[in-house]
């Protein structure tokens, strides 16, 4: 039960963040993130390579709010997400892809009255969460392929690239599954 209010807490206060237009209240829940961050003991390191590597979402977000808006409000837009970046990476500092399974699992309790299994929702859960590693392992290592073979990566070739890496994708699939039935997993 712990872990579906912090869940939910979460949700709400990074959903708030959107709403907030007060310099002092962004200061406030800039103040709020880093108790939060020393609280759960991470390094500011951390925190602070997490935002770099989000840094060109972030600016190309800048960007196009210059153009459809206004600097003034692409800077708030810039710093919100900074903030909402922030505290996600905090969150997910804290919590397993089990128990974020369990979490969203408990949240789903109400889809029993239709008769949805909760337990498969927990396993795609787990499963496609596990998966985003592999993805990042896959493109790095079709990445590296095509610049051994000295193909550019550029936008006129990803086609090839992408099939490459969904192909590579399928097989780790095909071996979860295989590993899945191998422990049984959907009998009846």
């Amino acid at each position: 039960m712990k872990d579906v209010i912090t869940f939910l807490g979460f949700v709400i206060y990074a959903s708030f963040i959107f709403f907030i237009n007060s310099n002092l209240l962004l200061g406030m829940v800039l103040l709020i993130n880093i108790l939060a961050m020393i609280i759960c003991k991470i390094k500011p390191i951390d925190a602070l390579q997490n935002i770099i590597k989000l840094l060109p979402f972030i600016l190309l977000t800048v960007v196009i709010n210059c153009i459809l808006a206004n600097y003034p409000y692409a800077f708030l837009v810039a710093i919100k997400l900074v903030l909402v970046c922030h505290i996600t990476f905090i969150y997910a500092k804290t919590i397993t892809v089990r128990n974020l399974a369990s979490t969203i699992k408990s949240i789903c309790t109400p889809l029993k009255l239709f008769k949805v299994n909760l337990e498969d929702i927990q396993l795609l859960v787990c499963i496609s969460l596990s998966m985003l590693p592999v993805l990042k392992t896959e493109y790095t290592g079709v990445k590296e392929a095509c610049l051994a073979k000295g193909i550019a990566i550029k936008a006129s070739n990803m086609k090839p690239i992408l099939v490459k890496l969904m192909v590579s994708v399928m097989k780790r699939v095909n071996h979860i599954e295989e590993s899945m039935i191998e422990k049984g997993y959907g009998e009846v």
